[in-house]
């Protein structure tokens, strides 16, 4: 469990930027930290926040430093699109948390806009598959 690992040296950091409600671990480093290239964070915040890359320089600067060589990518849940937002609360792991009931209710809500998104896909590309197998079977 990754929590433990980076809890000591990232808690403070993340207490220092009170918009955010939590932070997820996924991607490669999560899963092999000695092949990974770069370290792949994603952060729950309170509220939408205006300006929001100059309002996280500071924090990027210093996941920079503790992860140096590798690069880090930060990217806000808030404004994820629902496939990656899910595959980051369904792959991740969540290594700060500082209100659990907001975390999964966000979690929850993603979880049902994925499932009606995945949904329709797949039946879009089904009804598609099948114009496309008929309109081969004319022009044959």
């Amino acid at each position: 469990m990754q929590e433990k690992k980076f809890s000591s040296t990232l808690k403070p950091i993340f207490a220092s930027f009170p918009d955010v409600i939590a932070v997820y671990l996924f991607g490669s480093y999560l899963n092999e930290p000695e092949r990974a290239r770069d370290v792949d964070l994603a952060l729950l915040l309170k509220k939408p926040v205006s300006g929001i890359s100059y309002h996280f320089m500071h924090l990027y600067s210093k996941l920079g430093e503790i992860f140096s060589p590798l690069e880090v990518d930060l990217l806000f849940l808030n404004f994820a699109p629902v496939p990656i937002a899910f595959e980051v609360i369904n792959t991740g792991e969540v290594i700060y948390c500082t209100n659990e009931e907001r975390r999964t209710d966000f979690e929850y809500v993603i979880s049902g806009l994925y499932l009606d998104y995945n949904y329709h896909l797949h039946q879009g590309r089904r009804e598609l598959y099948e114009t496309i197998r008929e309109a081969s079977s004319l022009v044959q």
